[in-house]
Parts: structure tokens; C-alpha cells; sequence
């Protein structure tokens, strides 16, 4: 699950050498939805940006432009952004407001505002419009956004899951039983089951059962 104060992913307390090695299902989620949202939002950020080039000016402020913008975008928001959402509702019910909270108060307001200035300009004042009275719109901003956490989402993960793994390489180290020295000679015990002030008996070559 997620932190309810920072609303990242928990990491299990102790690490264990015996757990096995399991596919990290929110990475792939995540590795998923960069994708599939980057590809949609390509397009609408090609489009939003056409109008810095004057021979495409008119292709960036038309009409099937826009509905390109907001068809694209709207899988991006509300689908691959979803998590954020979702964690950002979870922030305010658990009164620890955090990046998500951000989050989807910036992406969401920006693809309502839009929305709204898209299907509904007659609403914007008269200042608010430009020629042939449309209201500006910024799909490809909140599509962007939420491509840009997405990456930075599946760099956190995978940068965890090599920290995860390096841990239980090393935990790997340490042999699973050990020989306690004991009045009728020496036995073989479980790691787990040495206890402080027991005698140790470390053979040639062997390894260190416990630190």
C-alpha cells in the first residue's frame, strides 16, 4: 500500500533473505501507464506547441485540433494519472497534504478549466477569448504533467527495487545454519535460533553466521 503521510509506496520494515523474489506489481503499473499516457500526450504537446510556428498557427488553434487535444488527453488524466487521484483524495481525508495533493489539484483543475473552455466558451468573458471566440485551453499541460511523475514515479521504483535486491544479495551472504559449541560437543542450529552469549565454532573456509 501507500504512506498516508507522503502517499509513496511502503517498503516491508526487515528485510529477509528467505523472501522471494517477487515482480514489483506497482512498477509495472507504473512502467505501463508512462507508456501508454507518453504516447497520447506526444501528440497533443506537438499540436498545443504548433502555433510557435507560424506556418502552423492555424492548425494549433483550430477546431480539430482541439477536439485531437482533448480526446488525447483525456485517457492521459483520467486514466494513467489515476493513481495520483487517488492518493491526492487519500491526503486530504487523512489531513497530510503532500506532492500528490499537488498533483491533482494542478492536473485536475487544468483539464476541467479546459474542458470547460473548450465545449462552453460562451461562459469566459469576452477578455478571455481570442479570434473566432475561442478560450485558450491547456490539455497538453495536464497531459504532460502527469507523463512527467510517471517517469519520475518508475525511476523512484526501479531505483528501490535494485536497493531491495542488493539487500537480500547480501542477507543471501550469510550461511542459513550455524555450529554452537555446546557441553556435549558441537551442533548444527538454525541462524535464527543462536542467541547472544552462545559459542560459535567457525570451520576453515566457512562463513560467518551472524555478525
Amino acid at each position: 500500500g501507500e504512506c498516508p503521510i507522503c502517499g509513496m509506496a511502503l517498503e516491508p520494515k526487515v528485510a529477509s533473505a528467505s523472501d522471494t523474489e517477487e515482480e514489483n506489481s506497482e512498477l509495472r503499473d507504473m512502467t505501463r501507464r508512462l507508456w501508454i499516457g507518453g504516447a497520447f500526450a506526444l501528440p497533443v504537446f506537438v499540436l498545443a506547441m504548433a502555433h510557435l510556428v507560424p506556418a502552423f498557427a492555424h492548425v494549433a488553434n483550430g477546431t480539430v485540433s482541439r477536439w485531437i487535444q482533448f480526446l488525447l488527453s483525456t485517457p492521459v488524466v483520467w486514466w494513467a494519472g489515476w493513481p495520483f487521484f487517488v492518493r491526492g483524495a487519500r491526503s486530504f481525508r487523512n489531513a497530510h497534504w503532500n506532492m500528490f495533493t499537488l498533483i491533482a489539484l494542478g492536473v485536475g483543475s487544468a483539464w476541467i478549466y479546459s474542458a470547460g473552455a473548450f465545449f462552453l466558451p460562451g461562459a469566459f468573458p469576452p477578455a478571455m477569448r481570442m479570434h473566432g471566440g475561442m478560450v485558450d485551453v491547456y490539455f497538453e499541460a495536464a497531459a504532460v504533467i502527469v507523463v512527467l511523475v510517471l517517469l519520475g514515479q518508475v525511476l523512484e521504483l526501479r531505483a528501490r527495487a535494485r536497493t531491495s535486491s542488493a539487500i537480500k544479495a547480501l542477507l543471501n551472504l550469510a550461511p542459513p545454519t550455524a555450529i554452537r559449541v555446546t557441553a556435549t560437543g558441537d551442533a548444527e542450529v538454525a541462524v535464527s535460533e543462536v542467541q547472544a552469549g552462545d559459542r560459535l565454532r567457525v570451520r576453515p573456509g566457512g562463513k560467518l553466521p551472524v555478525a
